[in-house]
């Protein structure tokens, strides 16, 4: 687990593996997408342009829904933050150090931005939209390797004890966090003794489901379904449906698998669930609307 890469000498300030892998899958997506434009003659001009709206977007949106999320610790547990070496004191929710991100939120943030661009520049937004969507899942599962580096994002426990009392992952490739991580911080002081024992012989966490891996696994293979069905399309906007309505039934999978309570509950849903039968819903009612409607000439 490496949560920092560097700190920025004078300042001291970290850098967080987290936030350089997340802006690493952004530039890897954009990367493919400009590879497809090159391959079809059709927006290469626009690629970096607009990948970089939807990095600032998508930084600004996943931020925010970050807050919104965990707003009594930027609000009230903490509003506010020292910034090290200036001695300078400004509001939690700015100390970009400190990291947190979502993902929902990003997306959001970077669709807006992609809207706003193609409404200026009189673009299709169907038509980009299912361009540029096909960067997406392979950006996010980079982004995902961020959160074992981070100790973020983490699974359930699931294990045993065999008859010697040595504790025996359930499941294969278990991942455990070592003290100071954040899974480690957040588990330990709500366990009971019992774990706590535990905890303190492993002198890590109990091995908890791999669900970072899992969601990155399957964006990679989201990423080639889109890739192979894109030629097959008959109206605009069904692939950025598809990615959508995929990535909402694997996320409200995966959030079954995570053990981290920090996300924030609906209705007895994470806030993650919740979101993704919201759109799950929107997607599927999309894709039977662009079903129904005529095929179009010039496909991507």
């Amino acid at each position: 687990m490496l949560p920092e890469l560097f700190r920025i000498p004078f300042i001291n300030l970290p850098i967080h593996t987290y936030g350089a892998l997340y802006v690493l899958g952004l530039l890897t997506g954009l990367f493919v997408v400009y590879q497809q434009a090159l391959l079809g003659k059709k927006y290469q001009d626009y690629v970096w342009d607009v990948g970089f709206w939807i990095l600032l977007g998508s930084l600004i949106g996943a931020r925010v829904l970050f807050i919104i999320i965990d707003y009594k610790y930027y609000f009230i547990d903490e509003p506010f933050t020292t910034l090290p070496i200036v001695n300078i004191s400004i509001p939690t929710f700015l100390a970009l150090h400190k990291g947190g991100f979502v993902f929902f939120g990003g997306a959001i943030g970077g669709t807006l931005a992609l809207f706003l661009f193609c409404k200026k520049h009189t673009i299709p937004f169907s038509q980009m939209g299912d361009f540029f969507v096909l960067g997406l899942p392979l950006g996010h599962a980079i982004g995902r390797i961020g959160c074992i580096a981070g100790g973020c994002c983490y699974g359930e426990a699931r294990y045993h004890l065999d008859a010697l009392g040595h504790v025996i992952a359930d499941v294969p490739f278990a991942l455990k966090f070592p003290p100071r991580s954040i899974a480690f911080n957040s588990l330990y002081p709500e366990a009971d003794s019992a774990t706590r024992h535990l905890m303190d012989q492993l002198g890590s966490t109990l091995p908890l489901v791999p669900v970072q891996i899992v969601e990155s696994l399957a964006n990679v293979g989201i990423f080639l379904m889109l890739f192979f069905l894109t030629p097959l399309k008959r109206a605009h906007g069904q692939i950025a449906c598809l990615y959508v309505l995929l990535y909402a039934i694997l996320r409200i999978f995966t959030e079954t698998l995570r053990g981290d309570e920090a996300r924030g509950f609906i209705l007895g849903l994470s806030t993650s669930q919740f979101i993704s039968l919201i759109v799950c819903l929107l997607a599927l009612v999309m894709l039977f609307r662009l079903n129904k409607s005529e095929s179009f000439k010039n496909k991507i």
